[in-house]
């Protein structure tokens, strides 16, 4: 009888410790984050891309990465703007105002551009979920978050 409860215990502690599939592990190195990126979530025709490198001017280095300098192509015009590395271990990030070129488009793609740079400018953290998956969360939703594929 003792045995058999030992057995239970057991087997309840070890699926217990089992990491849920929704919740993925994170990756907190921000050194990860360089390179090119293209959005994947939401989904859209319109190809949007992000590159993530290190702010010079702000003294960021690899090793101790203070600002991030994001730039992109976004459903019709190119964009450019830093992220404040505020923590890396909780993966909290500040953007500052986006700059963007003022080409015109489509009523979709400007609409789809716009709603982009809403959620980029407000990102408060991200989250690398693999290397090769990034999210940028701006609120609690799900439709709240940017989900990119890493390029390179």
């Amino acid at each position: 009888m003792k045995t058999g409860i030992i057995a239970i215990l057991a087997m309840m502690l070890c699926f217990g410790c089992e990491q849920a599939q929704d919740s993925p592990s994170t990756i907190t190195d921000p050194q990860q984050l360089l390179g090119d990126w293209r959005l994947i979530n939401p989904a859209s025709s319109f190809k949007t891309t992000l590159s993530v490198g290190i702010d010079q001017p702000s003294g960021g280095t690899v090793s101790g990465i203070y600002s991030l300098k994001f730039t992109g192509d976004a459903a019709v015009n190119t964009y450019i703007t830093t992220a404040l590395l505020v923590n890396s271990a909780t993966g909290s990030i500040d953007v500052s105002a986006i700059t963007t070129t003022k080409v015109a488009g489509s009523p979709d793609a400007m609409l789809f551009e716009q709603s982009y740079y809403t959620k980029l400018k407000a990102a408060t953290r991200y989250e690398l979920t693999s290397p090769n998956t990034l999210r940028l969360y701006s609120g609690s939703s799900t439709s709240d978050r940017l989900i990119f594929e890493k390029l390179n």
